[in-house]
């Protein structure tokens, strides 16, 4: 299957006013299973359309009170009364919704409700644990790394081909997923489209999540502590954090995005990194490695709203797309690489 087409946007006329028929998906949290709520919540709002969320923080994020919209889930719009059932959890790895309590409990979903689309944000806890077992690797001197960081070892850092065994089992599991919804019984989900993201390019920083606005209350930072142990400047810290984010994007291309019905969002370049030396929201980032409202807002309209609707059943009109904003950051890893858009 080819990539998403990226090239085009929802015209804003369309979204800013009172009438408009595009909104939010009204979400049916159930990270228990419990499908008889999930019954009820369908009846209740009697949804045009269904959509089916599994993931990680990027679509179920405690976000910082009183704050809200701190997730690609909220900021997503449709031109349908819409609602997702979302079983996201956060800090799953993508092993996790393939196996065990998760794994029975969408089967039990697909073969109970008719979905129209189902959403999928893996690999991001994976990408965090990328570099501890490279920062680990690199104290026990394993995996051909140095003794002391030297430019050799910069240079592995910041080539993407590095981490290319660090990705091979998040592709394999993905590929279940898929597989989970091929063997469903329901007919209806077993044609809905697959729409599975690859991650933008941050900066690693000093910058954790929080629970409660202004404070310091939460986790992380993720991957900021190790790298500045190691005597990473932050140049050389996005140069590696973007070499990870290029070679699951690359993997995602090569495998991923040919698997039948599955379709891969390209989020990369897009968002403004934030300053290294930024301790809290900054640019289009909340924190570490997540984005801010305005970097999902910014996400789902240029990247997400109108390949869902399209596959959705939405037909647009003279007028209803306009150019979306395309990349204007770009991987430092290797050097400045461009990226190919679909």
């Amino acid at each position: 299957m080819p990539l998403v087409d990226t090239t085009q946007a929802v015209n804003p006329n369309l979204l800013d006013h009172a009438g408009s028929k595009w909104r939010s998906m009204i979400r049916i949290d159930t990270t228990g299973g419990d499908v008889d709520d999930v019954s009820d919540h369908i009846f209740r709002f009697m949804p045009e359309r269904l959509i089916y969320a599994e993931g990680d923080s990027w679509f179920d994020k405690f976000t910082p009170l009183p704050h809200g919209g701190m997730n690609l889930l909220d900021s997503i719009r449709l031109p349908f009364v819409s609602a997702v059932v979302d079983v996201s959890h956060i800090g799953d790895e993508v092993r996790s919704m393939v196996q065990g309590h998760q794994a029975r409990q969408t089967r039990a979903m697909f073969k109970l409700f008719d979905f129209h689309a189902i959403l999928l944000s893996a690999g991001g806890n994976d990408l965090k644990n990328v570099f501890a077992e490279l920062f680990a690797a690199k104290a026990a001197n394993d995996r051909g790394f140095t003794s002391d960081w030297q430019p050799q070892d910069l240079d592995k850092l910041a080539n993407p081909r590095s981490y290319t065994q660090f990705f091979e089992e998040v592709i394999h599991n993905i590929g279940r997923f898929v597989d989970l919804r091929n063997s469903s019984e329901n007919d209806t989900t077993r044609k809905a489209p697959i729409f599975v993201h690859g991650y933008d390019y941050f900066q690693p920083r000093d910058a954790g999540a929080t629970v409660f606005a202004g404070s310091r209350i939460g986790t992380g930072p993720w991957l900021y502590p190790s790298m500045h142990d190691a005597g990473l400047t932050p140049a050389q810290m996005r140069s590696a954090a973007d070499a990870v984010i290029d070679e699951l994007n690359d993997q995602l291309k090569a495998t991923v995005a040919k698997m039948a019905n599955v379709h891969v969002i390209d989020a990369r370049g897009l968002l403004t990194p934030a300053n290294p030396a930024a301790t809290g929201s900054n640019a289009d980032w909340m924190d570490e490695i997540h984005p801010n409202k305005q970097g999902f807002t910014k996400l789902a309209q240029n990247r997400w709203d109108v390949p869902l609707a399209r596959k959705l059943g939405w037909e647009p009109s003279a007028g209803d797309l306009v150019p979306s904003v395309q990349p204007t950051n770009f991987s430092t890893a290797l050097g400045p690489q461009p990226i190919q858009m679909a």
